[in-house]
């Protein structure tokens, strides 16, 4: 019943916290055209690294890895929330492109449709732009 209560309300609010699409847009605009600096000062530095046959380096930084364990009666069910902010710099160290990858914020119905919002909206504390 709990459960059922958080879900209206976010749908109510408009959703507790933003789509997918909504934080890569609002990470481009702040991160694109900035050097990747930025990004290490604000997220530590990266998990990976690659140098590209153009020059051009991929960064990937995984943030928030939580796993979640729910069960009773003898089994239970783990499952792995993540947000990873990937980003491709040019020679020079400028973002030129960012993407995320993540897994809902939530199970069930509700968190298959994304009604809680993203894991790496949740994580950055990005809520969703009023109309």
């Amino acid at each position: 019943m709990r459960v059922l209560g958080i879900v209206v309300l976010c749908a109510i609010l408009g959703g507790c916290a933003a789509s997918r699409e909504e934080v890569v847009a609002r990470l481009g605009e702040h991160y694109i055209g900035q050097n990747v600096d930025v990004l290490v000062v604000d997220f530590g530095p990266p998990a990976s690294t690659f140098k590209m046959n153009s020059g051009d380096t991929s960064y990937i930084w995984q943030l928030g890895n939580q796993t979640n364990a729910v069960g009773g009666d003898g089994s239970a069910i783990a499952s792995t929330r993540f947000c990873k902010v990937s980003v491709i710099a040019s020679k020079t160290g400028v973002v030129s492109q960012l993407n995320t990858e993540d897994s809902n914020a939530g199970g069930g119905f509700a968190g298959a449709v994304g009604m809680y919002g993203s894991i790496c909206a949740n994580r950055l504390g990005i809520r969703p732009r009023r109309s």
